[in-house]
């Protein structure tokens, strides 16, 4: 009886995890291979016609959507890496409030998306106009995604900074090396497994981008910022009968990711940064 308490105690979230993870996932599945009117209630068996329509139909947007997402993705990448590493680093040679400094980088990572989003259209929308510009739309939208999430990420580099032996700065010193050259030839190497980490896991949040599309500039202006997943919701819920269609459009998307996911998993477990 005493083996099954620890499974007595995960048992509740254990249920919701199958309920509204993988039981979704097959009905997911399922209407991806139908014609399904989720508001009629009614399907037709389709087999493959939704991926072949969003893989080779003419009136499919999934591939603009996904170059959209992709775009949207390398510059979430190169401007995460760009603030929140600088910022973690300053954070660590802060000698004063440094608890302050870093509260108030955090605070956007736990402000409310739909607040933020409001926030920047009202900032670029109505003061500079970048939201009707098909050329500066999307980097506007990947600007409020790095400005979001910068904070939570200079945590995971300020894990990573203070596993670094600080014999290794002090041997630098003492062969004279500047600091750029110990950020390029220290810094930068021991932190190569919390770089990837980081990069995966904006690459994952950014390939699921759809709160600041959605509030902000609703896929326009023509259709620059339509990432994926706002196709998916378009499809799936202001489009009549097209659920079917958005589920696949929903499984592509997870194909893509766990391809990538899987590529660098594999990176991360043949990697050793240096022995103990």
């Amino acid at each position: 009886m005493h083996g099954l308490v620890p499974y007595l105690y995960i048992a509740p979230a254990f249920a919701v995890t199958i309920v509204f993870s993988f039981v979704s996932m097959g009905i997911s599945f399922w209407a991806s291979l139908h014609h399904y009117d989720a508001f009629a209630g009614a399907a037709e068996y389709a087999g493959l016609d939704n991926y072949r329509r969003a893989l080779f139909a003419d009136d499919s947007y999934f591939w603009l959507s996904l170059k959209n997402t992709a775009v949207y993705s390398a510059m979430s990448v190169v401007g995460v890496l760009l603030t929140a590493l600088p910022l973690a680093i300053l954070c660590q040679k802060a000698r004063r409030f440094q608890a302050l400094f870093r509260t108030l980088y955090f605070l956007p990572s736990i402000t409310p998306g739909v607040v933020l989003a409001l926030v920047f259209y009202h900032l670029f929308g109505v003061w500079g106009q970048l939201l009707d510009n098909a050329w500066t739309s999307l980097p506007a939208l990947a600007l409020l995604g790095v400005w979001s999430g910068a904070g939570y990420n200079m945590v995971i580099f300020l894990a990573g900074l203070t596993e670094i032996p600080k014999d290794f700065y002090e041997a630098a010193e003492i062969d004279g090396a500047g600091r750029w050259h110990q950020f390029r030839h220290i810094t930068v190497p021991l932190l190569r497994n919390t770089l990837v980490f980081v990069m995966v896991m904006t690459i994952i949040s950014s390939f699921q981008v759809f709160t600041s599309v959605y509030i902000m500039t609703q896929g326009g202006p023509e259709r620059s910022t339509e990432v994926i997943a706002y196709t998916i919701f378009i499809n799936a819920f202001a489009v009549a009968g097209q659920m079917g269609y958005a589920s696949a459009l929903a499984w592509l998307l997870f194909a893509v990711v766990f391809v990538f996911v899987f590529i660098q998993m594999r990176v991360f477990r043949s990697r050793r940064i240096y022995d103990e």
